[in-house]
């Protein structure tokens, strides 16, 4: 029984392996990325902290000194906002949206652009009960918890698309 169950996890990696399958957070970023340093307008926002930790999980190497002729990615907006989407016949709230944009721009080490400014943007709707007034404060910030981990996700992929 031993021998056929470790062919089919065999088969089953083979299978995922051709298919392009790789892990969350596992990215190829090109060799002008593999030193970096990442510049933010809100150095209190969680993003550029946490993109930080899992391009370091990648092997890339973060600088911190601007005197060092290294790749820049510039996190220009970083914005989250909760947004009422319906009303009941009350005119009270029953649904919200929370939205992420995120506006960057990466140069390589010589002040050239690699990748033009580019916005990238999430949203996650909820549902508001009026009763459960304490659950509501939970669920928008796990909905933004949530849309800063696909925004990590997201600008993880479109750095590892840059050619240069």
């Amino acid at each position: 029984m031993s021998k056929v169950l470790s062919m089919l996890l065999c088969v089953s990696l083979l299978f995922m392996a051709g298919c392009g399958f790789h892990l969350r957070d596992s990215v190829t970023l090109p060799a002008a990325l593999q030193t970096l340093r990442i510049e933010s307008v809100d150095s209190l926002s969680p993003l550029p902290q946490e993109l930080g930790r899992a391009l370091l999980r990648q092997g890339v190497q973060l600088v911190d000194s601007e005197e060092a002729k290294v790749s820049v990615l510039r996190i220009l907006a970083d914005q989250q906002a909760t947004v009422p989407l319906s009303y009941s016949g009350a005119a009270r709230i029953q649904e919200y949206q929370v939205v992420h944009r995120v506006e960057f721009e990466v140069l390589d080490a010589e002040g050239k652009v690699m990748a033009p400014r580019s916005a990238l943007e999430r949203r996650r709707e909820y549902r508001f009960d009026e009763t459960q007034a304490l659950g509501a404060a939970a669920e928008d910030e796990l909905a933004r918890k949530e849309l800063r981990r696909e925004m990590l996700q997201a600008l993880l992929r479109r750095l590892e698309s840059i050619t240069g």
